[in-house]
């Protein structure tokens, strides 16, 4: 998955995925019918993670931390630097929207799962939380996406800090 974070999903063959997963092409094969199969499983395994898991079950109070800490932690130039350790969204997006309806499915589902999940920790009515959400999640996967398109660090940092100073309004909005 890693060389999927740096290369997306069509910058990476089947020989350099069974490469990355120490298996043969054959193996590979044995595992997904096709590379689209990969890309799948894939988002199922990737998007949302680990905040998805992280704020399963735990306090209210403990699972909106993990949540601040999350988007602490998105909008950093660290994530921008190193997609390898970093959330795949912002690197397979585009090519699931490529992609066939199996994945494209797949990204919807988990996706949506996060959305929801942000908007069980965020307060107000359920049509404000779950529109604060969306925004939210948009706004980390494109302000990473952007920034990554940036060579300049500084225009990076520009967007980070922008993207995070609307979040944090959009988390806790003044009334």
């Amino acid at each position: 998955m890693r060389s999927m974070k740096v290369a997306g999903f069509n910058g990476v063959g089947v020989d350099g995925l069974a490469a990355a997963a120490e298996v043969t092409s054959g193996a590979f094969y044995s595992n997904f019918a096709n590379k689209e199969a990969m890309l799948e499983a894939v988002v199922e395994a990737g998007v949302g993670e680990p905040f998805l898991s992280a704020t399963e079950s735990g306090t209210d109070a403990e699972r909106r931390k993990q949540l601040n800490s999350f988007l602490t932690n998105y909008l950093t130039l660290a994530h921008v630097e190193a997609p390898e350790d970093g959330c795949v969204m912002p690197a397979l997006s585009a090519d699931v929207a490529r992609a066939g309806e199996a994945a494209q499915q797949a990204y919807e589902r988990k996706i949506g799962a996060l959305a929801a999940r942000i908007a069980e920790l965020l307060d107000g009515t359920r049509a404000d939380r779950e529109r604060r959400a969306w925004s939210i999640v948009a706004l980390l996967v494109g302000a990473v996406s952007v920034s990554r398109a940036m060579p300049d660090p500084a225009a990076r940092k520009k967007v980070l800090t922008a993207a995070k100073r609307t979040v944090d309004g959009l988390v806790s909005p003044v009334r």
